[in-house]
């Protein structure tokens, strides 16, 4: 096997895509997303499909159009010029194919895989000038063993500065132990805040962080 990734990103609100636009509108998800590109005319055609259980493009002030729907889903399209930067655009221009991109909750997951591992950073250093609500919701390697076929890289940047020092703090003091060598309360005390603010940032900690590890897509599909 090769040193390569599985790289899945989750980017918020990027500007000017009616993909996200439209999901976010509907509460849908946009799915089988394709563009082609007209080197003539200079402009890109992307269709996506939507799944969702809203009204049509009718009720939406967006420039796409419906081109075909069912009972389950919608088919939409639009045009854009060629040249516009966008993420899935940005990404194929380091020569990373997309494999996958979908959007619903007001933002756009796209996967992709990259031949080595340290072509990696200066991909997300491009991307993170451009698109300040990026994370990286799953890293895989290639498994070059059996040993590590579950390893799987974090981002911490999905935290904020003070959920990381509550995790910090709860963890030196032993809050995760078995037995706890810190009650809630003690840990909070050292922060200087409430057990209630502490329980709090645990818990945003813990929502950002879990997905990860347990499988984001899959866990939302069982809400």
């Amino acid at each position: 096997m090769g040193g390569g990734a599985r790289v899945e990103l989750r980017i918020e609100s990027p500007a000017e895509c009616p993909v996200v636009d439209v999901a976010a509108a509907t509460g849908g998800t946009g799915r089988s997303i394709a563009w082609s590109a007209d080197p003539e005319t200079g402009r890109t055609v992307e269709e996506f499909v939507l799944e969702s259980d809203a009204d049509g493009s009718d009720t939406l002030e967006l420039p796409v159009e419906t081109v075909f729907s069912d009972a389950s889903s919608e088919i939409y399209r639009f045009d854009r010029d060629a040249n516009r930067d966008c993420p899935c655009v940005s990404i194929e221009r380091f020569g990373c194919p997309i494999a996958n991109v979908e959007a619903s909750d007001d933002a756009l997951f796209v996967t992709f895989h990259v031949a080595e591992m340290d072509e990696i950073r200066p991909l997300l250093t491009e991307l993170r000038s451009r698109y300040d609500g990026l994370s990286v919701e799953r890293l895989i390697r290639s498994e070059t063993n059996r040993d590590e076929s579950n390893l799987l890289c974090i981002d911490r940047d999905v935290l904020t500065d003070r959920q990381i020092e509550v995790l910090r703090t709860a963890l030196e003091m032993g809050y995760f132990e078995r037995p706890r060598d810190a009650t809630a309360g003690e840990v909070a005390a050292a922060l200087e805040i409430n057990r209630a603010t502490f329980a709090e940032h645990l818990a945003s900690a813990q929502r950002k962080l879990l997905p990860d590890i347990v499988g984001r897509r899959e866990q939302a599909r069982d809400r």
